[in-house]
């Protein structure tokens, strides 16, 4: 537990979590423009087709999901220098610029406005990605060791916060602009390609390939739900250490399903997070309706609708399913038995890939199936509410015959405790079943 708490409040790892949080709005209105984009509807898409507007639904996904590294390489330095108690927002400025430097440009022709540049896009989307993160890493760390240091320009008491943060930020953003200058000039006058290619090639590629299979998926599952069972949250822990493998992933996939291209990928996040999706409802269900126990009864219809909205906290701590070893087996499993089937249906072509599409916080099951661009992954979801349903069933009856019998033995102790369900015989206190 004390190894994974460290890792959970590792700075990098929280860092990168948050800063993918922090760029969510743009990834969720990627997603939404791609959905509208590719509806499958006949008479919408003649319409669409008619009037020429899919290049309109192109704009926002270009300037979100095909400009992610570029959203990220600001918003993780702007997370990361905020954890040091650093000027976050001209952390994150300056790494986003240093990650411009370090993207590969093309020179156009001279106009009346001066030489035209043209910025390939494939490195700023999802295969520049581990780029931007690790130039948000390198950045803001000089950034924030700089000013710690105290090695900026001070302004006089009186001037302006805005403009004093402008001064404070000279030194820094000189040596590091000057840094990743001279190293992407490095690397092209030795021909050896960009930044993003050495990146991609020796670092994303391999751990994609890598993170890629269903056999890192389950182990992801697995461990997740084990430190759920001891108490620790273990979506933050396991979800931070894949989320730039995955949420790349992601990106390239939704870029296929908006350019109507084969999707590269089968898994990644919005697959773990499809497929995982009203885990605990099956149980809510039960609880709410099939319990003898009176907690659980209560509990159940109280945590009943946050699990619709794929909230569990309620039953986690509540039931407890923490600790609970009558629970353990479905809570720890259950979640890799589903994502099994789905992966292997997947390949077998019964179920069309996840769209990579990032969908919010609290989306129903069913309706995030629907979202991910098929009815056939919806009708999934709905199939395995049921799987789900019996593979809790044989536990829940376990935990509700214990819950019920400590209720019983409760209330036995308080009527004695109280006096009730005794006699009175000849002066001494005699048990109820004594007086029939």
């Amino acid at each position: 537990m004390t190894i994974m708490q460290k890792i959970g409040q590792n700075r990098y790892l929280q860092s990168i979590m948050r800063g993918m949080m922090l760029v969510l709005p743009a990834t969720i209105m990627s997603s939404f423009a791609t959905l509208l984009k590719v509806l499958p509807i006949a008479a919408y898409q003649d319409f669409i087709a008619l009037h020429n507007l899919a290049p309109f639904f192109d704009i926002p996904i270009n300037f979100t999901n095909n400009f992610l590294a570029v959203l990220v390489s600001f918003s993780v330095a702007y997370t990361l220098a905020k954890s040091f108690n650093v000027d976050g927002f001209t952390a994150g400025l300056i790494s986003m610029i240093s990650f411009f430097i370090l993207t590969p440009y093309e020179l156009g022709e001279m106009g009346p406005l001066g030489q035209a540049y043209s910025i390939p896009n494939e490195w700023l989307g999802a295969m520049g990605l581990f780029t931007g993160i690790m130039v948000a890493f390198i950045s803001a760390r000089i950034f924030v060791a700089i000013t710690q240091k105290g090695l900026i320009i001070r302004m006089p008491e009186g001037v302006p916060e805005f403009i004093s943060k402008s001064f404070s930020a000279l030194v820094p953003g000189l040596v590091i602009l000057t840094g990743f200058t001279v190293l992407s000039a490095t690397i092209t006058i030795n021909g050896l390609g960009s930044v993003h290619e050495i990146i991609y090639g020796i670092i994303q590629s391999p751990l994609t390939n890598l993170g890629s299979g269903i056999g890192s998926v389950i182990v992801v599952s697995i461990v997740a739900q084990t430190l759920w069972f001891f108490g620790l949250h273990g979506h933050a822990i396991t979800l931070g250490i894949v989320a730039p493998i995955w949420f790349a992933m992601d990106a390239a996939q939704l870029a296929a399903f908006s350019a109507g291209a084969p999707t590269p990928n089968i898994t990644g996040f919005a697959f773990f997070m499809t497929y995982t999706a009203g885990d605990l409802l099956p149980l809510a269900f039960m609880l709410a309706f099939m319990a003898r126990s009176q907690r659980y009864k209560t509990l159940g219809r109280i945590s009943l609708p946050p699990a619709v909205f794929t909230i569990g906290e309620p039953m986690a701590y509540g039931v407890p399913l923490v600790m609970n070893f009558a629970l353990a087996i479905p809570y720890i499993l259950l979640n890799s038995v589903m994502l099994f089937a789905a992966y292997y249906l997947t390949v077998a072509g019964i179920l069309p890939a996840v769209a990579g599409v990032m969908t919010p916080a609290g989306m129903p099951v069913i309706v995030s199936g629907f979202m991910q661009g098929s009815w056939k992954i919806a009708a999934f979801q709905f199939f395995s509410l049921f799987i789900r349903f019996a593979g809790w069933y044989f536990f829940f009856k376990i935990a509700d015959r214990i819950a019920f019998a400590e209720e019983k033995a409760e209330e036995m102790s308080n009527a004695e405790q109280s006096g009730e369900g005794t006699a009175v015989e000849d002066g001494a206190l005699q048990p109820a079943e004594a007086k029939g």
